[in-house]
């Protein structure tokens, strides 16, 4: 191929094809061409995903919080004063429940026991269609026919055959699993047939008519397989577990939302509880600061004590707002627990929290709760189902021998009509039969494990309630002494304060002290109520 002289054009693309000292310039031009390309692109990303970098921290809503030491605090607060304090949202309507009417509308409108309770509607149904096995079954029913034979020799008459046939029946399925059918029926039968007389040398057709009308009797029953009273009721047996088994899931589902929403409301009185207690605080953080102020300017004490009293109170306000989002929020789980909307304000119109010590029978909460949590219904159910499973696997593996038998005699009691009959069957190798059998033996044993292990923890939920329920009580002993010494302490520090024998530090220590020492004591008083709603859950009643 003949080369091309360096600066020359190309007469094919008339473009000028460089010579190798213009390539090497060349390709650096298109090198950093792409580079300059590649830095265009990451500038324009940097742009789109930092919209606000390089711009003033104070020209947008907000300010880049760093170090809390360094933190402009003005700036701060100016943005805080330009904020849209919308505040909690409106509320659309408002209800107010007592504690009882709380379960009540929970127990209506919960949306999981509604599902529970439409699945024990649909076995009742189910029960319902099993037991319908066994009702009566009345059949009619009635049939013609009629034969014609034709002859090829033109002097041999065609031949008839007429039958007319009809029964009405009940039939009636038995619990030993055979049946038993009692009717009244009626045939027909006309006949117009050839027939030659050997001895005259005659012949013709002759005509009869045969009539036969009468009650009847069959009875069918097998005596090996499904000749058992329990292969028969399977289907209502099996429905019947299924109901007791929804049964015990509904109540189940009865308990733990009444739990919940004794727990969700009284959680709603802790969080006004607590806003309470958080109001005492600050009316008394309010007399600190006048009394921090008076004595300041009477110089008994110095610009410490009045900041001391400020920092005071701005804690309980913040304080205050927590405590009032936090009611929000079990309102909110007391909503959902209850199933209204979440624009519907609920009230708690019980503003007491009950305490009743319970005398801890640690024993019988476990039995009560191996006997009555239904948990336990479901696999007592659920075992039993396995072993009807079981034994008629078994039945299924016998052979099958069925006797059969019937009598019909005529209206006049002249004419009669009997049968009688017998069958035997047997699959040979029968492993049909058998690999159910096997089947149903491991699901038997997988029941009998699941009913092992829901037993040990049902007996440990029990234990993990009762150490809560101890560990309230404990609680409960030591919270009381630290309110006293807390109110004591404060009431101490005050005075000597007020005398001036001491800084208002001591006052604001006993304050914070109180505070704390108030809100684990109402938080104990919860936790016991709540834990003792939750042990009627877990035993599976009312202590």
């Amino acid at each position: 191929m003949p080369r091309r002289n360096p600066g020359r054009r190309s007469a094919e693309d008339g473009a000028e094809v460089p010579g190798e000292g213009q390539g090497d310039g060349g390709e650096m031009r298109s090198r950093s061409a792409s580079r300059a390309a590649r830095v265009c692109v990451l500038g324009a990303l940097v742009c789109l995903l930092v919209p606000n970098a390089g711009a003033d921290p104070l020209a947008a809503d907000g300010i880049q919080v760093g170090s809390i030491a360094e933190l402009d605090l003005q700036a701060v607060r100016e943005i805080l004063d330009a904020s849209d304090d919308v505040g909690a949202p409106a509320i659309r309507e408002r209800r107010a429940l007592t504690l009882e009417e709380a379960v009540r509308v929970s127990l209506e409108n919960n949306l999981g026991l509604q599902v529970v309770a439409l699945a024990v509607e649909g076995s009742e149904f189910d029960v319902r269609g099993a037991r319908s096995k066994f009702y009566p079954v009345l059949a009619v029913e009635g049939q013609a026919s009629e034969t014609k034979r034709a002859h090829s020799a033109p002097t041999r008459p065609d031949e008839f055959t007429e039958n007319q046939k009809a029964q009405a029946m009940i039939r009636q399925e038995v619990p030993t699993g055979g049946r038993v059918s009692v009717g009244v029926g009626y045939g027909r039968e006309f006949k117009n047939e050839f027939n030659e007389n050997l001895s005259t040398g005659l012949s013709g057709n002759l005509e009869s008519v045969s009539e036969l009308g009468g009650l009847g009797i069959e009875i069918q029953q097998p005596l090996l397989r499904g000749g058992r009273i329990y292969v028969a009721r399977r289907m209502i047996l099996d429905a019947e577990y299924d109901n007791a088994i929804r049964r015990a899931e509904l109540r189940g589902q009865i308990l733990n939302v009444t739990a919940e929403t004794k727990t969700a409301y009284y959680r709603v009185i802790q969080a006004l509880r607590q806003i309470e207690v958080i109001q005492q605080a600050l009316a008394r953080d309010a007399e600190l600061v006048r009394a921090s102020d008076a004595l300041f300017e009477a110089g008994r004490v110095s610009k410490v004590d009045v900041y001391s009293a400020e920092i005071s109170r701005s804690n309980n306000q913040a304080r205050l707002a927590t405590a009032r989002a936090d009611l929000e929020i079990a309102q909110n789980a007391l909503r959902k627990v209850i199933g209204l909307p979440a624009d519907v304000q609920v009230d708690a119109m019980d503003r007491t929290i009950p305490f009743r010590p319970l005398q801890i029978e640690l024993d019988s909460w476990i039995e009560r709760a191996l006997e009555s949590r239904p948990e336990m219904v479901v696999m007592r159910n659920r075992m039993e189902k396995a072993d009807l499973a079981v034994r008629i696997s078994k039945n299924a593996t016998l052979p099958s021998l069925d006797v059969r038998g019937g009598f019909q005699p005529g209206f006049d009691w002249k004419s009669w009509n009997w049968q009688a009959g017998v069958g035997f069957e047997y699959a040979i190798g029968n492993v049909g039969a058998k690999s159910s059998l096997g089947k149903a033996r491991v699901q038997r044993a997988q029941a009998r494990q699941e009913y092992v292990r829901q037993t040990r923890d049902i007996e440990l939920e029990v234990r993990a309630v009762e150490i809560r329920l101890r560990e309230s009580i404990e609680r409960l002993k030591s919270l009381i002494l630290q309110v006293e010494n807390a109110r004591a302490k404060g009431e101490i520090a005050r005075g000597r304060f007020e005398m001036g024998l001491a800084s208002n530090l001591d006052v604001t220590d006993a304050d914070a002290e109180l505070v704390r020492a108030e809100s684990m004591l109402l938080a104990a008083l919860v936790d016991y109520a709540s834990n003792r709603a939750l042990m009627e859950a877990r035993i599976g009643g009312p202590l």
